[in-house]
């Protein structure tokens, strides 16, 4: 009879599917490469994959109610190694983590050990990594799980078994947010800004989008503002910022701010697109922006545009960030 797998994912159908027959057959490789943009639920689905592979129930899986369920719930199973989820991928670290996996299975079926972030690996520690992926201990399988293989040397890829993962389609997504408590522009804007990312829109998501909210309202009194207003705005921040942070140098201090940078870009191409009749991004501001594109015309909106881009550029140096906001701003005004 086979298994019916409970994994709460959404997307990823096929990579879900291979894994899970995988499991039925009982036929796991010696080594899996999962890989992609970080939020896509890699780790949520390696968590599923490795719990099915122990549990002890032959209908459905991971049935959460088995001894081997329950302990890996609790974190205390013994045939499941972890490194680089709380620790760097030293090569102290990695043989300390190899010389566990060449014990003894004590659950008598097998051991997963899972390498997180496995993009970060140096020469090293993949060099060591390497020689038990050549030859592993039985009955072990490798899970690396990357955000990139950029950096990933090929003799560490070519011994596993890759499986890419995309960004979810806007249907997964809407699907997914289903399952939460927003209104339907505010749904709209979090599918929009997380690119089929659900771990950014978690991210997004985790106050209630309180953050979001009052960092845009900012942005929004700034260009709606007249000069004395956010040239005070301005002071203002600043003053905050270097109270709270007296030890940060200038570019330091500019870094803090390039999460508004890109919040103010965002507007800034809301406001072009709306007077290019395009869908925009930020949906729950859509009447603010619509407003805002009434005094500003196509063509100034692309020289903002640029100047922003200039404006991020300059944050990297020792330059007052201040003084950086204060031009950004008169230019747009």
């Amino acid at each position: 009879m086979s298994q019916v797998y409970k994994w709460p994912i959404y997307g990823h159908k096929k990579q879900l599917e291979f894994l899970q027959e995988t499991i039925s057959q009982d036929k796991l490789a010696n080594t899996y490469l999962f890989y992609g943009p970080a939020g896509l639920g890699k780790k949520t689905i390696v968590d599923y994959f490795v719990k099915s592979t122990f549990c002890l129930d032959d209908k459905v899986r991971p049935c959460e109610k088995c001894e081997h369920c329950q302990m890996i719930n609790r974190g205390i199973f013994l045939d499941i190694y972890k490194v680089g989820h709380r620790e760097d991928l030293s090569v102290d670290n990695i043989r300390n983590f190899l010389h566990k996996i060449a014990m003894s299975n004590f659950s008598g079926h097998r051991k997963i050990a899972i390498v997180y972030g496995a993009e970060a690996i140096n020469l090293f520690s993949a060099n060591a990594l390497l020689k038990t992926l050549e030859e592993p201990p039985a009955n072990t399988t490798i899970i690396l799980i990357a955000n990139s293989v950029v950096n990933l040397p090929a003799t560490i890829m070519s011994r596993a078994q890759l499986i890419k993962f995309k960004a979810l389609t806007k249907t997964d997504m809407t699907a997914w947010l289903k399952n939460y408590d927003f209104s339907a522009k505010e749904k709209e804007t979090i599918i929009n800004l997380s690119f089929g990312r659900p771990g950014l829109a978690l991210k997004l998501m985790s106050d209630n989008m309180e953050q979001f909210k009052k960092n845009s309202n900012f942005i929004l009194k700034m260009l709606a503002g007249g000069t004395f207003y956010y040239m005070q705005a301005l002071d203002k921040w600043f003053a905050i910022l270097k109270k709270e942070y007296p030890a940060y140098k200038l570019y330091e201090l500019g870094n803090l701010t390039k999460e508004y940078l890109d919040l103010l870009e965002l507007f800034l191409r809301d406001i072009l697109w709306t007077k290019l009749n395009r869908s925009i991004i930020n949906e729950i501001y859509d009447q603010e922006i619509k407003e805002l594109a009434k005094s500003l015309d196509k063509q100034s909106l692309i020289d903002n545009l640029l100047s922003l881009n200039k404006a991020k550029e300059k944050l990297n140096y020792n330059i007052s960030p201040q003084l950086v906001w204060e031009n950004l701003f008169l230019s747009i005004k």
